[in-house]
């Protein structure tokens, strides 16, 4: 994966809006749809938070590794995480149908970032957690 964006996330929810301002500024110098950032800081806002909160958090795993890269008019995501292995993919979609108070907490967050994703993969490698995105990007009106 050729990078153009990587950095290393403290574990902690302090580090998330600092995340966010830098891959804004890295996606206007890479002239991405602002949609398409939204999209992109909405589902890493999403996913760090998972981590930090259900991964072992700052108290153990002191960092989160994040990389970018535009390959054609594909956004690839990559996620990396010393945590307890978790597929975040693995759980089945929320029961939307059923009524608020019937349904069980949690699973929403994945359930948006699979919504807004075109491809979401985990995998277990060299005891980390690897969390794989790709997204099309939006097109410029001509």
């Amino acid at each position: 994966m050729k990078t153009d964006f990587e950095q290393i996330v403290a574990a902690n929810l302090e580090a998330i809006a600092p995340l966010a301002d830098a891959i804004a500024s890295w996606a206007t110098a890479t002239a991405l749809a602002g949609q398409d950032v939204f999209h992109l800081n909405l589902v890493l806002e999403e996913l760090v938070t998972n981590i930090i909160l259900h991964g072992g958090g700052k108290s153990q795993y002191s960092a989160i590794r994040l990389r970018i890269c535009c390959v054609g008019d594909v956004l690839e995501v990559e996620l990396r995480d010393s945590g307890p292995p978790f597929d975040p993919f693995s759980a089945p979609p929320p029961a939307l149908g059923l009524h608020i108070d019937a349904r069980p907490v949690g699973g929403l967050g994945v359930h948006l970032v699979r919504g807004l994703m075109h491809e979401c993969h985990y995998q277990r490698r060299h005891g980390h957690n690897v969390v794989l995105l790709r997204k099309r990007l939006t097109r410029a009106e001509t």
